[in-house]
C-alpha cells in the first residue's frame, strides 16, 4: 500500500519575516513593523483599524518541508500539499496529521481524487477531479481507488473523466473508500 509514498516529493514553503515588515529605519534603530495609527480612533471592524494588522503580526517564519506531490487534473500537472487525513489508516498512506473530525465530512460531498493501485502505466500519478476555480472544489477529498482489469493493459490516466469512461467500459474499477484527505492544490504546471 506504498503507492503515494513512492510518489511524494518534498516542498519547501518560505516565509521571510522580512517580507512581512515594513523595513527598518536608517539610523540604526528598531525596525519598522507596522502601518502608522491615524490620530483618530477607529472601530475595531472598520478598515482603518484592520490596517495597522498584518506586517509584524506573524510570528518569524523561516520554511516547513510539508508532503506534497504531483497529480494530473484534465491532462496538465497540479501540486498537492497533504495536511491532515481520515482514519488513521489513511493519514499513515499519505504521510498526513491523523483528523478525528474528518470524521464528520461526508465522503461523497466533495470531489475525489482517484489513486491508482496495482498495475500502472509508466508515469502515473493520482488524478484529481477537480482543481481551484472549478465550481466543486475543495481542499477535501474522497479517494477512490482505481484498478485496472485483467487482461487490460494499463494506459496513464490523466483525468477522472477517461477514468470513469473507462470504468462504464469494464477495463478497470473505481472504488469509493471512506477515506478524507485534506490536500490543497498549490501549483499547477
Amino acid at each position: 500500500m506504498k503507492v503515494l509514498p513512492a510518489l511524494a516529493v518534498g516542498v519547501t514553503l518560505t516565509v521571510a519575516a522580512a517580507a512581512c515588515s515594513s523595513g527598518s529605519s536608517s539610523g540604526g534603530g528598531s525596525a519598522h513593523t507596522s502601518a502608522p495609527v491615524s490620530s483618530t480612533s477607529a472601530p475595531v471592524s472598520s478598515s482603518g483599524a484592520m490596517s495597522t494588522l498584518g506586517a509584524g503580526s506573524l510570528p518569524a517564519q523561516t520554511s516547513q518541508t510539508l508532503p506534497a506531490f504531483p497529480a494530473f487534473y484534465d491532462a496538465h500537472k497540479d501540486v498537492v500539499v497533504v495536511s491532515d487525513a481520515f482514519p488513521k489508516a489513511a493519514a499513515g498512506i499519505f504521510h498526513a496529521n491523523y483528523a478525528p473530525s474528518l470524521s464528520a465530512v461526508k465522503p461523497a460531498s466533495q470531489p475525489a481524487w482517484y489513486i491508482v493501485r496495482g498495475r500502472a502505466a509508466s508515469g502515473q500519478i493520482a488524478v484529481l477531479g477537480s482543481e481551484p476555480g472549478e465550481s466543486d472544489y475543495s481542499p477535501l477529498w474522497q479517494t477512490v481507488i482505481v484498478r485496472w482489469k485483467p487482461g487490460v493493459s494499463p494506459t496513464v490516466l490523466t483525468s477522472d473523466n477517461m477514468i470513469l469512461a473507462l470504468a462504464k467500459k469494464g477495463q478497470l474499477t473505481a472504488t469509493n473508500t471512506a477515506m478524507i484527505v485534506d490536500a490543497a492544490v498549490i501549483s499547477k504546471s
